[in-house]
């Protein structure tokens, strides 16, 4: 009868050390390599090619024609407003197309400048009359791009 003795036996616990070791050391190398390609690719000018510079749009001017307005002041006295505004299109070729809409054009203003009190005109009232006029104006020439609308003149009596 053979007897075993535990002595003879040898624990393998010192490879599993030595495996998580090699594990960590292997992870710590792809992620400092991962890190320095990254660093490289995103931070390096030679990899972002140059923006084209976009080109400047041809913007037009229109000048729409000087108008007088009474305001509604609800007591019977009259209040006038005289206005000059400027349209701002994207191209020189739309201008064309805009003068024979000229009459709608200063109908939306007379229609809108004859509802609205002189009250309404102070601080902040110019502002909301712009983008008023410039959402009218927008929904006249539909498909023709309008950027923006200015006030030349905005004179109250």
């Amino acid at each position: 009868m053979t007897t075993e003795t535990p002595e003879l036996e040898t624990p393998a616990k010192g490879g599993g050390k030595r495996r998580i070791i090699m594990i960590v050391a292997i992870l710590c190398v792809l992620l400092a390599g991962g890190g320095a390609f990254a660093w490289q690719h995103f931070h390096h000018p030679a990899s972002h090619p140059e923006k084209p510079t976009p080109q400047p749009e041809k913007l037009t001017i229109i000048t729409i024609p000087t108008m007088v307005s009474n305001l509604d002041t609800g007591e019977g006295r009259a209040r006038y407003i005289r206005i000059s505004a400027r349209l701002q299109v994207e191209d020189s070729k739309d201008t064309a197309k805009i003068g024979p809409l000229m009459p709608q054009i200063q109908d939306a203003f007379q229609t809108c400048l004859h509802g609205m009190r002189p009250e309404e005109l102070s601080g902040a009232g110019i502002y909301r009359l712009r983008e008023t006029l410039l959402a009218q104006v927008s929904n006249i020439l539909a498909p023709l791009p309008v950027r923006d609308l200015f006030f030349v003149e905005l004179l109250v009596q």
